[in-house]
């Protein structure tokens, strides 16, 4: 056997994960030494055949392969962040922390799930079976209720732009699928302010703009509450469920957030103008508050933390915790449209997907803890998502609205 059949022998069994330590250096250098262009590429369309599961037109994968090579050229001699649009699942860690190795891995998947996502009769074909979906379920809009404290609501997916309601002087307007406020010419702003709450259910999100010019995003099965306009010297909201915050700034009226912890305590965050991503879904660990720029202060109880740009206080029943190596572009993904994680285990990844699709999620046995790193649109309907799973070697099944996912 030549030294091209012994790489590709040596290839194959680092897919299946069998190769010794020993052996993925052999890999790690063979391919390090930058030779053998042709043998890479081939490699590359043997295992997007293999995995797809079908034969592919060179014709039709001429620009995958290009993109693939390049991107596993460059990774060689550089380190490379998650992949644009594939879950890719971290069995054995280390190995593909060190190894260069791994990025044939990473884009062979990114380069299959891309060439079945411009089939996509092939890929429903594909993602079916006889447990699986019926009819396929879109991904989450931009919906949202806005509720007066009178009791009044309003679907704000169905109303036109311009002024849906007035309070107490202050304009409720919709601009291009966004609420603001706005006060009138007349507006009497001695009077208290009037409270509204906006909830997005599962499957929605929603953008506001409040009366101070703050800009709250709202994501899946979230709510804010806040005044018409901020009265007094302070501007006070309350949420729930996960919100990104650009505070307008302010130096005489410091912006507070109020939220419950998971013990059913309330904690707060003050800031005066900043960037933030609060995350107080009650069926996550904790409370995670994530600082983009700026400065905020945590509170709660007699417990105060101060935030740097680029930290995450971590907010249990008992402490407050500060974390300094937060991926910033993992925190804000869901508001850029994506699903991104980092050494994820796949319990933390359905919590997101049920909220953001709107199902059950069900385990079945013992499920194994290995962590996935990868990047997948929000935009793609669950089909789509769940063959990217598929392809990681996680299993599913579907029954309706509800994923099952197995050992």
């Amino acid at each position: 056997m030549d030294n091209n059949e012994n790489i590709k022998a040596l290839f194959r069994r680092f897919l299946d994960n069998s190769c010794t330590p020993s052996e993925v250096k052999i890999l790690l250098q063979y391919f390090d030494a930058g030779e053998n262009e042709l043998l890479l590429r081939d490699l590359i369309r043997e295992q997007s055949e293999a995995i797809s599961g079908t034969s592919l037109s060179l014709e039709s994968l001429r620009p995958l392969l290009e993109v693939a090579y390049d991107n596993i050229s460059s990774a060689i001699t550089k380190d490379i962040g998650p992949p644009e649009a594939a879950i890719v699942s971290l069995y054995h860690r280390l190995w593909f922390r060190i190894s260069a190795v791994a990025a044939v891995v990473v884009f062979i998947s990114v380069m299959v799930f891309y060439f079945l996502r411009q089939d996509n009769d092939g890929l429903t074909a594909q993602a079916q079976n006889p447990s699986q979906l019926i009819e396929d379920i879109p991904p989450g809009t931009n919906r949202a209720v806005l509720t007066f404290d009178n009791g009044t609501k309003i679907v704000l997916d169905s109303a036109a732009n311009g002024t849906l309601a007035q309070q107490g002087g202050i304009k409720v307007l919709k601009i291009n699928g966004q609420i603001a406020y706005d006060k009138t010419e007349n507006a009497n702003l001695q009077a208290l302010p009037v409270y509204s709450t906006i909830t997005t259910a599962r499957g929605n999100q929603y953008q506001v703009v409040l009366a101070d010019g703050t800009k709250v995003w709202l994501n899946a099965a979230s709510s804010i509450r806040f005044p018409s306009y901020f009265a007094g010297n302070e501007r006070k909201v309350e949420i729930t469920g996960e919100a990104y915050f650009e505070v307008a700034k302010d130096a005489a009226k410091p912006f507070r957030v109020e939220f419950n912890s998971q013990s059913g305590e309330k904690g707060e965050i003050e800031v005066l103008g900043t960037h933030f991503n609060v995350n107080a879904y009650p069926e996550e660990e904790d409370v995670k508050t994530t600082l983009i720029e700026g400065s905020v202060k945590i509170k709660k109880g007699s417990n105060i933390k101060m935030l740097a740009p680029g930290q995450q206080a971590r907010i249990t029943p008992g402490d407050i915790t500060l974390k300094n190596d937060v991926v910033l572009s993992q925190v804000m993904a869901w508001k850029d449209g994506f699903f991104m994680f980092n050494d994820s285990d796949i319990k933390m990844i359905m919590r997101q997907v049920a909220r953001w699709y709107d199902i059950e999620v069900d385990f079945e046995g013992k499920i194994l803890s290995e962590g996935f790193t990868g990047k997948v649109s929000r935009d793609v309907p669950l089909s789509k998502f769940l063959k990217v799973l598929e392809l990681n070697d996680v299993n599913v099944k579907v029954a309706g609205r509800k994923i099952i996912i197995v050992p």
